[in-house]
């Protein structure tokens, strides 16, 4: 379970463009669940979502990860608790062009030191299980937008995490490949993992696959 506890984020705290992203969010997340956190552009869901994924630290409140407050970690402790613990899906899907699909997999486990041959091994697993095997030597940039959104969902899966968390993932996609995404997710839930999908896109939260849904305005939590 992740517990938020009064959470806020500032930008420029304290000068003349101060801007409250997000206001005094208490959330619980339950495991195993998926939740879709809606609302309009700038209501905060995305600062919110990267609050819950160690990617930014609150400016108030506290973030608890099953039972360890994790708000106050060092950066390094932190760093590992995102690594061995989230896998991230962008809506940019942000694969590196100039190298191949195999290659953008495999690039999150590279901290770990893991040897080349069980990392290739692993990622050419998760390519495969995507039906992108015969594409693993392709560049990113030769790959069509279906395509680059799996190898995406691929590289998040590489560490195996517990969480993932999807960042407007289907902004790009249309109709077909957004509820494709979907039966993806459906999947991965089947096997336990925990879902968190920041979205405005009715294909995602009228899912019957969403467990919760949390409404967000003006950095708020509403419902």
């Amino acid at each position: 379970m992740i517990v938020l506890e009064s959470v806020k984020k500032v930008f420029n705290q304290g000068r003349p463009n101060e801007l409250v992203a997000v206001a005094d969010a208490s959330l619980s997340i339950d495991a195993s669940k998926v939740t879709v956190l809606k609302g309009p552009s700038g209501s905060g869901k995305t600062t919110l979502l990267s609050i819950i994924g160690c990617m930014t630290r609150p400016t108030a409140g506290r973030i608890h990860l099953g039972d360890r407050e994790i708000t106050s970690l060092p950066e390094r402790f932190l760093t590992a608790v995102r690594g061995e613990t989230f896998g991230f899906i962008f809506q940019q899907f942000n694969l590196i062009r100039g190298i191949t699909a195999l290659e953008n997999v495999m690039i999150p486990a590279y901290p770990k030191g893991e040897r080349y041959g069980i990392l290739k091994g692993r990622a050419m697993g998760l390519l495969a299980m995507f039906n992108l095997a015969d594409k693993s030597a392709s560049k990113a940039e030769w790959l069509s937008g279906g395509e680059a959104q799996r190898v995406a969902i691929a590289r998040a899966l590489i560490n195996n995490p517990s969480i993932l968390i999807a960042d407007e993932p289907t902004a790009h996609l249309d109709t077909k490949l957004s509820g494709e995404f979907m039966e993806i997710m459906a999947g991965l839930h089947r096997q336990g993992r925990t879902i968190i999908i920041a979205s405005h896109d009715p294909v995602v939260y009228e899912s019957s696959l969403i467990n919760r849904t949390v409404e967000m305005r003006d950095g708020r939590i509403v419902q």
